[in-house]
């Protein structure tokens, strides 16, 4: 007996390990075949990951330096919380393995990491099934590759609840026969901390799990009862109390960064029809398209989908339990056809990007139900009806194929039905039902599934990722060498628009889905800077001004700085500037300041007005409007804003003379924005009603008397331009405000992510402004008293002093984090005895 267990053992184990190596070896294989690294210059990063998880990845080793910056961090837009990024991007434990590379070596940290991720979900789903049987390598290497995975790989942070269903499904199982509950309670709160969103698509399905086993499963109905029902209940309670750490400070930081679902949005509309459900059955159904607003990702072998049909309509399980399977299945459909039932699952916010982001439980249940059908279907001469099956399924994909999808070609559809004819006729004949022959088919049938759809999507280069950051640590690290106090640094080029984060320095672009709107909004609408959906970029779009106000102390541009900036170092054919009038971190302001709400879209009128009220100086103007003579060519004009191109060589051309010498600017209004092109003398400048594009340009710098052209050329067949805003920056205006401004300052003592500590003399009662954007969560504390804090000009930080000396303290606690960690801790020790009881 001891022998014949020992064996069981080593087979289980035997089985387990191929389970992880199996579908490691496959995508190895699809990486080899789409000439990505280690096998091309091309790596696996892509779409979010390569212009938002990367950097965070990054800032992950600057978190563990300094736990400070777990909550707040000073390197997005203007600083911000940081519980929210945190607890979506960075929780898995997988992270841990970015660590222990540089910057540099990070697209090879994140391989790995995906590499293991998909290993553990071929072994947790193995682990479910719970056979000590070779056949269930087909089902488990399905699982790890399905189409859900190789399409939204970059979104490396949903992975972890990929890997955790299965063992969550088995925790159920477990709890409803009266087993312990740990299992469920310990899954599920790992799915929501490892990532909250999709831990709560998990939630979801856990209560349709749970009534499925207590009303249809035919090995656990038997065991329903009032108990089960309630030891659910407590355990998934537990499960979330757990979380509540995380979940309740990430709950007010939503609160800051979403928009609230609005019942009266709710259309019952279909999202897709049949046909299109169908087309996504094909092999490689997927390009960037699909990834913008495409259909859900629900192919994951054709060998699932032939075992799970024969499981619900021909084999003799229980018709109970078929009958609870179809129900969850047509719950799944229904919810990815209708917007609303799409929208609870997406919790209650339409996905920008990456739909039916829960489309992997689809695939999870037609495996999981599948391979009961493939057991029964193993062991009975059921030739005619796997054939039946196998000519039904390719029916299925001829009329997908029949409609017009970008996605879909001739040569993907014959594949398809190749392998489903081939899988059908090596499942209906006994003779030549090998496992090891089904197990090489279905991984090959996967690989070409992921070649198919990985080769459709750009990547990025490793060279090309390597060289930005070889070009841009060492000009971090210069600057850190000369100025240890507080700054903000920016660029006016980027890789993407989270390269802040990825060097660590505090700068003012961003890019994600948990960043405060009215920061955006404040850069953008009010100030001028380049924005688009989630992420605000700072370019050459800015004003000198503007730069003073927001603590621009550095700035590396190839365009040449001489008013107000002093040349550091040239790299290259960049030049690193300091910007001699950056305003410091805390500086006393009018009380004007305090009631005026800048206006949207008023970019030089706004600069003006927050210069005068922060200086208490009515008169001052900073930013002044040219008088351009306009010249056209090739046009037709209509209304004065609507300009038709009648020639090759069209365009609007504006010549400006400078009343005295200084740099300029210029920004327009459109009511249909149409790509144009801008040329200084003749000179290429930038394009303009672009994506991201429609924001304050710099012109240059030029003479007293000087006269420079602006021109914009038409690029299509009509442009629509409704104002032309062309203005210059008065530097001697700008010199009265900002001495005025710095006369009185804060003295850092101590500054970090969180922290901040400082003193200041204050000759008559005022204002102190900090360059922190007003936020409930830090404490302040002026002379040791608690003190509140106020809002100035719509987005800063301000105190009220009083006249003398002062200390000033400030720390940053995220809302919720203390009964956070009540509750948590509770849940813990309710989990610790409720264990302990159950096991006596």
């Amino acid at each position: 007996m001891e022998s014949i267990r020992k064996n069981s053992f080593s087979k289980r184990g035997i089985i387990l390990f191929l389970s992880f190596v199996i579908p490691v070896i496959g995508f190895v294989f699809i990486l080899y075949f789409s000439h990505l690294w280690p096998f091309g210059d091309q790596s696996i990063v892509c779409l979010d990951l390569d212009s938002q998880y990367i950097s965070f990845f990054s800032y992950l080793k600057e978190i563990f330096r300094d736990p400070t910056t777990l909550f707040y961090t000073f390197s997005k837009t203007l600083g911000g919380d940081m519980i929210g990024l945190v607890a979506y991007y960075l929780i898995s434990p997988f992270n841990i393995i970015t660590l222990f590379f540089s910057t540099g070596d990070l697209p090879i940290a994140i391989t790995i990491i995906i590499i293991l991720k998909i290993g553990c979900a071929g072994v947790s789903f193995n682990l479910l099934l719970r056979k000590e049987e070779y056949s269930s390598l087909i089902y488990s290497s399905c699982y790890a590759l399905m189409a859900f995975i190789i399409a939204y790989y970059s979104n490396i942070i949903w992975l972890d609840g990929i890997i955790l269903l299965p063992l969550i499904v088995y925790g159920i199982e477990k709890l409803v026969i009266g087993k312990s509950p740990l299992l469920y309670i310990l899954c599920l709160s790992l799915s929501i901390f490892t990532n909250y969103y999709i831990g709560y698509m998990l939630c979801i399905f856990s209560v349709i799990y749970f009534l499925f086993c207590v009303l249809f499963k035919e090995d656990t109905r038997f065991f329903r009862s009032s108990k089960v029902f309630i030891t659910f209940s407590i355990a998934s309670i537990i499960a979330g109390g757990l979380s509540a750490v995380l979940l309740i400070p990430v709950k007010y930081s939503l609160e800051t960064t979403k928009v609230l679902f609005d019942l009266s949005d709710v259309v019952w509309n279909f999202n897709f029809s049949v046909r299109d459900f169908s087309s996504k059955l094909i092999l490689g159904s997927h390009n960037f398209q699909e990834v913008i607003s495409g259909l859900p990702n629900i192919y994951c072998g054709y060998i699932g989908l032939i075992s799970f049909t024969y499981y619900l309509l021909f084999s003799k399980f229980d018709k109970k339990e078929r009958l609870g399977c179809l129900l969850i299945m047509l719950i799944l459909i229904l919810s990815f056809m209708l917007k609303p039932l799409n929208l609870v699952w997406h919790g209650f916010s339409e996905p920008n990007w990456f739909p039916y982001r829960y489309s992997f439980i689809f695939s999870f249940l037609v495996l999981y139900a599948g391979y009961k059908g493939y057991r029964l279907l193993k062991n009975k001469d059921v030739c005619y009806i796997v054939i039946a099956i196998g000519f039904l399924w390719g029916v299925v994909i001829l009329y997908g194929f029949m409609g017009s999808y970008s996605y879909l070609n001739l040569k993907k559809t014959v594949i398809s039905i190749i392998f489903v004819g081939i899988i059908s006729l090596l499942l209906s004949n006994r003779k030549v039902r090998r496992v090891n022959i089904l197990l090489i088919i279905s991984v090959f049938e996967l690989i070409v599934n992921g070649i198919y759809t990985v080769i459709e999507i750009p990547h990025m280069s490793m060279q090309e990722y390597r060289e930005f950051v070889s070009q841009i640590e060492p000009v971090i690290n210069e600057i850190k060498s000369i100025d240890g106090g507080f700054y903000r640094f920016e660029k006016t080029f980027q890789r993407t628009q989270n390269d802040s984060m990825l060097f660590n320095y505090a700068g003012l672009s961003h890019n994600s889905s948990a960043e405060a709107p009215f920061v955006r909004s404040y850069l953008y609408s009010q100030l001028g800077f380049c924005t688009e959906d989630n992420w605000t970029y700072y370019n050459s779009g800015t004003t000198y001004a503007n730069d003073s106000l927001l603590g621009i102390k550095y700035v590396l541009t190839d365009q040449k700085l001489t008013k107000g900036y002093s040349k550091i170092k040239a790299y290259n054919e960049y030049t690193l500037y300091k910007n001699d009038y950056s305003l410091p971190f805390g500086y006393l302001v009018s009380d004007a300041a305090i009631s005026f709400i800048p206006s949207d879209f008023s970019w030089m009128k706004n600069q003006n007005e927050i210069w005068k009220v922060l200086t208490n100086k009515p008169d001052l103007e900073i930013l002044k409007a040219l008088e351009p003579k306009i010249v056209r060519n090739n046009i037709k004009v209509e209304n004065d804003s609507v300009y038709y191109k009648t020639g090759n060589d069209a365009y609007l051309e504006f010549s400006i003379t400078m009343p005295e010498s200084a740099p300029a600017f210029a920004y327009f209004t459109s009511a249909n924005e149409n790509k144009v092109s801008l040329f200084i003398n003749d000179q290429y400048l930038c394009d303009y009603f672009t994506y991201g594009q429609h924001q304050i340009i710099r012109l240059g710098e030029f003479a007293k008397d000087e006269t420079f052209s602006l021109k914009i050329k038409i690029e299509n067949d009509v442009m629509n331009i409704n104002t032309v805003n062309i203005f210059y920056q008065d530097m001697k205006a700008y010199s009265i405000g900002y001495e005025t401004l710095t006369k009185d300052q804060l003295k850092i003592k101590k500054l970090k992510n969180g922290y901040i500590a400082g003193e200041i003399e204050v000759d008559s009662s005022s204002f102190l402004l900090l360059q922190v954007p007003y936020d409930l969560n830090w404490h302040f504390y002026v002379d040791g008293i608690k003190t509140l804090a106020t809002e100035c000009i719509g987005i800063y930080t301000t105190l009220k002093m009083s006249e003398g000396f002062h200390t000033i303290q400030a720390i940053y606690i995220p809302r919720g984090l203390k009964l956070g960690g009540i509750i948590s801790v509770i849940s813990l020790v309710t989990l610790f005895f409720w264990i302990f009881k159950i096991k006596k």
